[in-house]
């Protein structure tokens, strides 16, 4: 009786465990349909390079340089023969690589970057990103994923209010403004442009020379060059105004007061010289009480004046020192071969899939027959046995 038992638990034992090598001989039974498999996808995926738009990439270099220490020495030297304190450390100033790329993939700089008018392979003329996302049509792929993956949200959008879609009038004042908005709104056409525009516009900052590196992958040489530009351009200006922000406002505010006080002490300069001219060589307590007042107007409003336009001077020198600069290494060239699709890239991918997905498809079908239809696995078993002997 025990016999018995331990020999069912040694045949047990035997099918739970998998014959690596009996595996590989069956495995290597089927090298003609996996032969097959690879000759498919290897066709399809020729197909789907063939397909594939030609793309060109366009790349240029920046070298970001943020202590101006020659223009700080010499400005701080003049600005020591005027009286004025310029010290400061100019470690405040420095500018990490890590904020270039998120500043390329946040909404303000797309939105700035989707109204750059560029030539787009199928059309005529130039058009931004935000129009040619308005007057596309989804593709086939589009409406199959929105119907099967993105069932859920169509249907929820058929219930949910639309939109609203920002006005071109409206949007272009909200791009040259100054101001930080608290909350951004997009539309359907804007939400495509900013992915379109992702999938085209890459920044990466090398670490070892400290370099920012700008790329733009499109369909055309003329695309690919304006958007690295402008992309370039755009990425400059924030980050400038992203440096020089607090004292680009106090210089603003100091400029308005010093306005103020300009009008003000034109006015008692005025009455001052009106009426020393009036009474001169008059005698009388009155008149003296009078011209002292008026002197001492005078006195205090040209202080403020005085003061007030060396603190303007110095809120220049300070925002010339906290403006960044910046050094082309690599200056745009229009790129005159493709960059893109890579037929070795896609000879791989087909190589790939044709050898796993039949390897792996037998080898799950081996696993499944033998914990759940223990004597198909048997005879399948003892079948490759037979053959292989």
């Amino acid at each position: 009786m025990e016999d018995n038992n331990s020999a069912s638990l040694e045949n047990k034992k035997e099918i739970e465990e998998v014959d690596i090598v009996w595996l590989l001989r069956y495995l290597f039974a089927q090298r003609k349909t996996v032969l097959l498999t690879t000759c498919v996808t290897i066709i399809i995926c020729i197909i789907v390079y063939v397909c594939k738009p030609n793309v060109y990439t366009c790349t240029t270099s920046i070298l970001p340089i943020s202590e101006k220490s020659s223009m700080s020495g010499n400005m701080g030297l003049l600005a020591s023969m005027t009286g004025l304190n310029v010290s400061g450390s100019t470690s405040q100033n420095l500018i990490t690589s890590d904020l270039y790329p998120a500043v390329a993939s946040s909404t303000p700089f797309l939105k700035k970057m989707m109204h750059i008018p560029v030539k787009w392979s199928d059309k005529d003329s130039l058009m931004t990103t935000y129009e040619y996302a308005m007057n596309s049509k989804p593709s086939l792929g589009d409406y199959l994923k929105q119907y099967t993956i993105g069932l859920p949200n169509t249907i929820a959008s058929w219930f949910s209010s639309p939109q609203n879609i920002v006005s071109e009038s409206h949007l272009s004042e909200m791009i040259e403004s100054d101001t930080e908005p608290q909350f951004l709104s997009l539309s359907i056409a804007e939400l495509k442009a900013k992915a379109i525009l992702s999938s085209m516009i890459s920044i990466e900052q090398d670490s070892k020379f400290s370099s920012i590196n700008v790329s733009a992958t499109c369909e055309t040489p003329e695309q690919a060059t304006t958007l690295a530009t402008s992309a370039l351009e755009i990425l400059q200006e924030i980050i400038t105004q992203y440096k020089t922000k607090q004292a680009s406002v106090t210089l603003k505010y100091l400029e308005e007061r010093y306005e103020d006080v300009q009008d003000e002490y034109s006015d008692i300069r005025s009455k001052y010289l009106n009426y020393k001219d009036s009474h001169r060589n008059m005698i009388d307590e009155r008149v003296d009480i009078e011209y002292q007042r008026l002197t001492d107007q005078y006195q205090i409003a040209y202080t403020i004046t005085k003061t007030l336009a060396s603190q303007i001077e110095e809120a220049k020198l300070d925002l010339m020192k906290k403006t960044p600069s910046f050094s082309i290494l690599e200056p745009a060239v229009v790129p005159i071969t493709k960059s893109g699709p890579n037929i070795s890239k896609y000879l791989l991918i087909g190589l790939a899939l044709g050898i796993i997905l039949p390897i792996g498809g037998y080898i799950l079908y081996v696993g499944f027959i033998q914990v759940f239809e223990e004597e198909k696995y048997k005879a399948l078993k003892a079948k490759y046995d037979v053959q292989s002997k």
